[in-house]
């Protein structure tokens, strides 16, 4: 989830309004309509090598039923989706494409990219970079250390309850999220964002928190986003070439928001997570993280550590109702990027679900897992 009505914005910029920042400007000016897909306008991008590993294998003999799969492949297909990919137990059961995409094809992640981030920041503990989610923030951003925001944690940023402001109208040049988003320095941007509420006491869906834990990884591991990105997750992951959008050439990487990814690659990322940090026998996240990622916060028990655990049936903070149902996988949980960009894991089921595409109709996030597990438990009850 990062921004929804970008078009309006250029009326606001007539006149000159943000003269002093003709990036921004132009960039708002020439927003596209399909912000997922048309990945030709975000420039620059900075290339995150990945590996020539070969393509996921494809089931010979799915368990889930022929019906159930052209099912929810015609649901996707007609709510605007680019791609729909399930795997089932490490093999791929579906892969559709539409619109133009193909499995070579880059689509925009949003705020899957969150969750990419909340990943590294496990491995960065891990190497003893970071030492704890606990540590204040102002210990390795000192810029914080003398004013309000000196008592927000990492875990804080993580679990979106910083107290941080809340300022992410689209609409409006001068808020937080346009001059991160469209602006020339996100990274600037992130960091003069004051603090508004007391931490720990509230969920606010503020873009700036995953911005500000970039810059914590960057400055405790030496290394640019990318790089690090690369050799400590997409390379051991088996991901293929990617791309991040930066603000300016040689700038910031975006972590909030923009990394342009393969669709089977994120079958790779929900793997991960479906395998408690581990790809095949190599242990690239501790398991210990990924079960504090899925583990619901005391103030929002839908969300974890960048990760959202739980069905959105109803309205909350920083949230719209998502879903018809609750999920039938109670250990379910998911990634969530504007526009219905979806990774869903189900480790009981042994199920990754990836939908990209442009903003849909009507998405009820409940119907394609849902519609796949009453197939797997209709199976299982019949006789051998």
């Amino acid at each position: 989830m990062v921004l929804g009505g970008l078009a309006s914005l250029s009326v606001v910029m007539v006149g000159g309004v943000v003269a002093w920042n003709w990036t921004l400007i132009n960039r708002a000016l020439t927003y596209p309509d399909g912000p997922i897909t048309n990945v030709g306008w975000y420039t620059p991008m900075e290339t995150i090598s990945g590996t020539s590993e070969k393509p996921i294998p494809t089931a010979s003999s799915p368990q889930i039923s022929a019906a159930t799969l052209e099912q929810i492949e015609r649901y996707a297909r007609d709510q605007e989706s680019s791609a729909l990919l399930v795997m089932h137990q490490g093999q791929i059961v579906l892969e559709k494409y539409w619109r133009g995409h193909d499995p070579a094809a880059y689509t925009n992640s949003m705020s899957l990219a969150k969750t990419v981030l909340s990943l590294l920041i496990g491995i960065a503990i891990a190497d003893g970079n970071i030492q704890s989610e606990l540590d204040p923030v102002a210990k390795y951003i000192p810029e914080w250390a003398n004013d309000d925001r000196a008592k927000i944690t990492i875990e804080d940023l993580l679990r979106m309850q910083s107290g941080l402001r809340d300022y992410e109208a689209s609409d409006d040049p001068f808020s937080d999220i346009v001059q991160m988003y469209l602006g020339k320095d996100a990274k600037a941007a992130a960091l003069k964002v004051p603090a508004q509420n007391t931490p720990g006491q509230q969920f606010e869906y503020v873009n700036a928190n995953s911005q500000v834990l970039g810059v914590v990884l960057e400055r405790t591991t030496g290394k640019r986003f990318g790089e690090y990105l690369n050799t400590k997750l997409w390379q051991p992951i088996g991901a293929q070439e990617a791309q991040l959008w930066l603000d300016r050439p040689d700038g910031n990487a975006k972590p909030f928001c923009c990394m342009f990814v393969r669709s089977q690659d994120w079958l790779r990322v929900g793997q991960l997570l479906l395998n408690s940090g581990k790809i095949q026998q190599t242990q690239i996240v501790p398991a210990e993280w990924i079960d504090k990622m899925v583990t619901p916060s005391e103030v929002e028990p839908v969300y974890g550590y960048h990760i959202w655990l739980k069905a959105r049936t109803q309205k909350g903070p920083g949230y719209k109702k998502m879903a018809s149902e609750s999920f039938l996988a109670e250990d379910m949980f998911y990634l969530d990027g504007f526009a219905q960009q979806r990774v869903y894991v189900m480790p009981s089921q042994a199920l990754v679900v990836v939908r990209v595409g442009e903003k849909p109709k009507n998405w009820d996030d409940a119907f394609i897992p849902n519609t796949l597990i009453r197939d797997l438990q209709f199976d299982s009850k019949k006789p051998s």
